[in-house]
Parts: structure tokens; C-alpha cells; sequence
């Protein structure tokens, strides 16, 4: 008898990036799988021989139009389809599946809880999204939160009850491609970065992967780097990703520093990182972080915050340092401790790597999440709040 799984996020990126990986090891395992996100005509045409595909055009933001129709319209998928799990990634996707799986008695209702969105609100904003994250929780019949911090605020916050939810292996989604990450290939791939961005060469580059935005900590980033070059000639802080909405007019002023490189959004992450002799994330709040483990991967040792899923990623002192959220002082003491310490570096950068091969390998983390999805289809619902 056909196992039958919808997986539901926003974005095909998520998708992508965070679902399809597991959906693959889940269809060759005789899983039936359809996705649904609002998706391109080039994703369509890239899966649509590997999965069943649905398009529905979800926006992102709060969205009143789509919060009124998008759980009905699902509901009425979910009653036709009769899946046996459906499962949602990201904020306004698992809302509306949640809800609409519920009103269609989906039996078991898995959210994917790889972010908690409220964290990095305050005042009437955090509280609205709050109710919204508490919402979803409450219509899931599971919860697979990115990591035992996350889970632990959460279940202290009230989202939900201990026994609804449960961390796939030491956290995270879809863990790293090894094949793909391939130390073996570092060498090579950074005198390629270096052929394109000449101005790194013989430099101590720090790295950054993700949304230039303000939960990202990109304005303590290029604060502490600012620091940092009053005080050092050699070094380049290379921006890997894209500027998220309007940002304030300080930081269009990076693009006049010569010592500071904005890639833009790029596929090829390992060739890129190769380049980096620390990577740096002073996120103000992250589900597991997938750059951490992609970093580790490729033998970089990593500064990050201390706050739930980083600080868990890493080893404190082993494979990285931690530095306290929103704190320019903090995250320049660490990268100063960096460019006068580059053997320890070197040796955290090996210990992250190990790390990563124990712990987050792709092949662990998809065959534990089989493993899981097995489980709670041989298991009743947990209909608790």
C-alpha cells in the first residue's frame, strides 16, 4: 500500500534547499510525494518527473487575502489527495496547511518548525506573531523543531506540549552533502575565487552567507570589520547574498570599500566559502543554520552568536567562538582573536569538520528523518496543544 506525503513551504527555494532532499530518499523508499509552494516554470520543469507538483502561489509577508482563502483551498486538496502526512516548512505555508489539513482531518500534521519567527520581534509585532506561531503548533500533530534549544524555548513559551515534539538527531533538516562540500577541492576552488576577486589574495578573509538584513547582524558585522581595519591592513570581509529589502543608506556606503566584496546571491556556496579563513554569522536568532554546518564542512571555524540552534552547532572554543547577540564589541573581539591566532583556527577548522562528518552528514540526517516519518505513520496523532 502507497505511502502518500505532501511536503508544503512558501518558496520553491525552501523547497530546494530544505524538502526535496528528503523527499527523494522518502520516494525511493516507495513514499508517494507531492510538493506544493509557489513555484517557477524552471522548478516545474526540473522535478516534474521525480514528484507530483502543485503550484499555488503563496506570498510572503502577513497576508490577509491569502490567510482567508489559501487554508480552504487547501483543505480541499488535502480531501481529495487523502494524504497520509502532510508536512510545512516557513512561516505562512505551515500556517495555512495547518490549518487546512485540520479542517480536512488530515491524520498526522508535521510542522517543520526550522525558525521561530517571533523571536526577533518586539511590541505588537512579536505578539501577533506569536499567536500565529502558536496557531500552527496547535493544529500539528508533530513538531520537528530545528534543534533541543529551540525546542526547549518554545515549549517553555507555551507553543506547545513536550511529548508533540521531538528533534531529528542533534538538529537540523536535511544535514550537508559531503560529495558536495569536498575538502579535497578547497585548495582548488579558493585560487578560483581568487582569480575573480584578486583583492583577497594573501589577505585574512572573513565570511558572511545569507540575507544582508538586521537579524542577520550584518550592521554589527560591518561595524566590528570597521574596527578591525584601524587596526589591520590585511584583511577582506567577503558578503555572500543579496540585500534583504530597504536597508538603511549606511550600508550602500560598503559598496565604496575596496576590502569588502558583495557576491550577490550564487549557487555555488563550497566554491565561494573556500575563499573564507573564518566565517561569521551574528544572527540575532536562527533555526539550526544550515552556512555553520556548510562552514564546518569545509574545515572553517566559525564565529557565531549564542543563542539556540548556532550555539549548538558548533562546539564553543572547539570548533568556533561564540559571541553574545547584538554586540559589535563582542563579535570584534572574536575576529581580532582570529587573525593572530590562525593555528588554533586551523585546528577548529579541522575539529568543525569532524564535527560535521559525526553529526550532520546528509546520509544520517535523511535516513533518521525516514526513520521518523516511518514512525509517526505507525504511531497515533497527539492532538495536544
Amino acid at each position: 500500500m502507497s505511502k502518500k506525503i505532501c511536503a508544503i513551504t512558501t518558496v520553491e527555494i525552501t523547497q530546494s534547499n530544505f524538502m526535496i532532499p528528503a523527499m527523494s530518499r522518502l520516494k525511493q523508499n516507495g513514499w508517494e510525494v507531492t510538493l506544493v509552494c509557489n513555484m517557477s516554470p524552471e522548478f516545474m520543469m526540473r522535478y516534474q518527473d521525480e514528484f507530483n507538483l502543485i503550484n499555488i502561489p503563496f506570498h510572503r509577508g502577513i497576508s490577509i487575502p491569502d490567510l482567508l482563502i489559501m487554508p480552504f483551498r487547501l483543505a480541499r486538496l488535502f480531501k481529495k489527495e487523502k494524504f497520509d502526512i502532510v508536512q510545512y516548512a516557513t512561516p505562512n505555508a505551515s500556517l495555512y496547511a495547518s490549518l487546512g489539513s485540520k479542517f480536512a482531518g488530515v491524520r498526522h500534521r508535521v510542522y517543520c518548525q526550522w525558525g521561530i519567527r517571533y523571536v526577533g520581534s518586539r511590541g505588537i509585532m512579536r505578539s501577533v506573531l506569536r499567536l500565529l506561531e502558536k496557531l500552527t503548533c496547535a493544529n500539528s500533530t508533530a513538531i520537528r523543531p530545528a534543534s533541543k534549544k529551540n525546542m526547549e524555548f518554545a515549549i517553555a513559551d507555551g507553543l506547545y506540549k513536550a511529548d508533540k515534539a521531538r528533534v531529528i538527531g542533534d538538529g537540523g533538516s536535511v544535514g550537508i552533502d559531503l560529495a558536495q562540500f569536498d575538502l579535497n577541492k578547497k585548495n582548488i576552488l579558493r585560487e578560483q575565487v581568487y582569480a575573480e576577486y584578486p583583492q583577497l589574495k594573501d589577505k585574512t578573509v572573513f565570511a558572511f552567507v545569507g540575507r544582508l538584513n538586521v537579524d542577520k547582524g550584518i550592521f554589527e558585522l560591518l561595524d566590528a570589520f570597521a574596527k578591525l581595519q584601524n587596526k589591520y591592513s590585511r584583511i577582506a570581509l567577503l558578503l555572500i547574498g543579496n540585500f534583504d529589502g530597504d536597508l538603511p543608506i549606511r550600508l550602500h556606503g560598503i559598496r565604496n570599500n575596496p576590502d569588502i566584496i558583495i557576491t550577490g546571491w550564487i549557487e555555488d556556496v563550497p566554491k565561494y566559502i573556500s575563499a573564507a579563513d573564518v566565517m561569521v554569522l551574528p544572527s540575532y536568532r536562527e533555526g539550526f543554520s544550515m552556512v555553520i554546518q556548510q562552514a564546518m564542512a569545509m574545515a572553517i571555524p566559525v564565529i557565531t552568536t549564542d543563542i539556540p540552534g548556532p550555539s549548538e552547532v558548533i562546539e564553543n572554543g572547539i570548533s568556533g567562538l561564540l559571541v553574545q547577540p547584538k554586540s559589535t564589541e563582542s563579535l570584534f573581539d572574536a575576529m581580532n582573536w582570529t587573525i593572530s591566532h590562525s593555528k588554533q583556527c586551523q585546528m577548529m577548522g579541522a575539529s568543525g569538520r569532524l564535527r560535521c562528518e559525526t553529526l550532520f552528514s546528509r546520509d544520517r540526517m535523511l535516513g533518521l528523518t525516514l526513520l521518523d516519518r516511518e514512525d509517526i505513520l505507525k504511531s497515533g496523532p497527539v492532538d495536544k496543544k
